[in-house]
């Protein structure tokens, strides 16, 4: 059965081009680069309190894949700003939580359908205007993943594809990859696929990143293949923060069933407990006490007014 959405985004507002239109209504030109080509690059920061928690982050990894695309024009991070200010007060989300920002830019719309980045300008040969989109939706904390009891997932039989192929640090719309081992965990009735890359290390969940817990010690896969999180970026901060030895590892899947705990790290949820993955049970098969202390911990972070960005100030 398809999981249920919110009602309320039924009737939610997005911006596209700087105008504020209802989600049924929002469009892209066909020519539009992204649409076109996948030259599309986002990232989905959260609203806490009606402040967007990290949001920095999320606009540096923006503008990493916008340099790496050769774009020939970099929005200033007031222009991103500016339009989730205004989408933001359209739907009336000053002070909310449990809100999903999903920011969105593509170098603009095409004269032709042709992949040449040069083909992305105006009729009189001018650079095209980029486009911003940004689409915000409710989500509440709890909504999409069981907190308490943990979750299972599978070993994805699909690959992540390394940096010999294509930068993976650019975090672009082109997710085949990630969309096939989602239908895997779907299929096979998980909240993950947990992928490998071509070398047969851990990569990343489907949807998100991922870590393991032996003897302590933390341990997540190096971002050769995936895009860095940031969600990944403030669990690290954390362990070194507390005292907690962390480190960025190359991991095989004997490491992973040997784990003390599994868990997954994604925007809305932070750390999740992965009890069972391909029907072998990890650890105890309960959400471990490292899984606990650092959901407590990310949790208190995203009411630390350092990490929040005051949008309507």
């Amino acid at each position: 059965m398809a999981k249920k959405g919110d009602e309320r985004n039924k009737n939610i507002f997005a911006i596209v081009d700087g105008e504020i239109v209802p989600r049924s209504q929002a469009s892209v030109p066909l020519w539009d680069a992204g649409f076109l080509h996948g030259k599309q690059i986002w990232s989905a920061p959260r609203l806490v309190n009606g402040k967007v928690f990290r949001l920095q982050d999320h606009l540096k990894k923006i503008k990493y894949g916008i340099e790496a695309m050769n774009c020939s024009i970099v929005p200033d991070d007031e222009e991103y700003i500016d339009a989730i200010r205004k989408v933001l007060d359209a739907n009336k989300m000053q002070g909310a939580s449990g809100v999903h920002i999903r920011i969105m830019y593509t170098p603009g719309t095409q004269v032709t359908a042709s992949m040449n980045m040069k083909a992305v300008v105006n009729w009189d040969g001018t650079p095209s205007k980029p486009r911003i989109i940004i689409m915000p939706e409710w989500r509440e904390i709890g909504s999409v993943y069981d907190t308490s009891r943990g979750e299972h997932a599978i070993v994805s039989k699909y690959r992540r594809p390394s940096a010999t192929f294509a930068d993976q640090k650019i975090h672009s719309n082109n997710q085949i990859h990630s969309s096939l081992a989602c239908d895997e965990a779907c299929r096979a009735n998980v909240a993950a696929a947990l992928m490998l890359g071509e070398d047969g290390y851990l990569a990343e969940a489907h949807a998100s990143h991922m870590a393991i817990v032996k003897d302590g010690v933390l341990y997540t896969p190096h971002v050769r293949c995936c895009p860095p999180g940031v969600t990944r970026k403030v669990i690290l901060e954390l362990c070194q923060s507390n005292d907690i030895e962390a480190h960025e590892d190359d991991i095989i899947l004997e490491r992973l069933f040997q784990a003390d705990e599994v868990m997954i790290m994604g925007t809305m949820s932070g750390p999740i407990g992965i009890t069972k993955v391909d029907g072998k049970v990890i650890g105890t098969g309960e959400v471990g006490p490292f899984t606990t202390r650092l959901k407590k911990l990310y949790m208190e972070s995203m009411n630390d007014e350092s990490n929040l960005y005051d949008i309507f100030a």
